[in-house]
């Protein structure tokens, strides 16, 4: 068989798969965050309370509810949770291998009291680089 016959079939029998998904991963954000609070003015004040956001589209949550202030939402209801991840507009989608797909808002910014430290805020909970990332 032809070889570029034979790639053109390999490419169409791929096009289905690829075609059908929509999941943008943000290169940008793979790393790991761990909860802050807003008076903390270092990077060294982070929680046990992480996300790790892998650039394949999983990710692992560990969550310590102690570490976030009383009453503070989450919307991961496990304190231990992994899945997939993807990003459309402002919102965080993840597919949790326990509880199924949803979303939350977030944005991207830097620390109030210390520029240089960026942020992920999902539902107003602030989580602050554990990896190398430069300011948003």
């Amino acid at each position: 068989m032809n070889f570029f016959l034979m790639l053109a079939m390999v490419l169409f029998l791929m096009l289905p798969c690829c075609a059908q998904s929509d999941h943008l991963i943000a290169q940008e954000m793979v790393g790991k965050w761990c909860y802050i609070s807003e008076t903390a003015a270092t990077d060294n004040n982070h929680s046990n309370s992480c996300i790790t956001l892998q650039a394949d589209g999983s990710y692992e949550a560990v969550l310590d509810r102690s570490s976030f202030a009383n009453g503070t939402p989450f919307p991961i209801s496990q304190d231990a949770d992994r899945g997939t991840w993807w990003v459309k507009d402002n919102r965080l989608f993840y597919n949790s291998d326990s509880n199924g797909e949803s979303s939350f808002a977030f944005q991207k910014q830097n620390h109030p009291r210390n520029e240089s430290i960026p942020l992920i805020i999902v539902n107003g909970i602030m989580f602050a680089t554990a990896s190398a990332h430069e300011p948003w």
